[in-house]
């Protein structure tokens, strides 16, 4: 996806070649379908190939992604994602404080709404 939205429309073979060497053509091809199957993905014809391009934007899919990825992996809890990630020391001092700053941030403009 994010070749997709970096490049606006891209073909399998332009998509292969953006990748780390190795990945097969007929398997981007497939994630490609799929992509289309569940309407993140749309083609027009160019020539005898096909030309793909995003539906949604970034954002709007990374939030659907991140919602289907908490509720198969984590049954539903953000909060045991973040604590994995803490736990497994994937976020640093400096995205904690990053964290930190955007919670008071949100937690301030709530009570700014009441």
């Amino acid at each position: 996806m994010r070749i997709l939205w970096d490049r606006k429309e891209a073909t399998v073979r332009d998509i292969q070649q953006s990748l780390p060497p190795g990945r097969h053509y007929n398997t981007i091809l497939t994630i490609v379908r799929v992509l289309e199957r569940k309407s993140h993905v749309t083609h027009k014809q160019e020539g005898r190939g096909f030309l793909y391009r995003a539906v949604a934007p970034p954002e709007k899919s990374r939030t659907h992604a991140l919602a289907h990825f908490v509720e198969s992996v984590f049954g539903g809890s953000p909060e045991s994602i973040v604590l994995k990630l803490i736990e497994t020391e994937t976020l640093t001092l400096k995205d904690l404080d990053a964290i930190r700053r955007k919670l008071r941030k949100r937690a301030q403009s709530k009570e700014g709404s009441k």
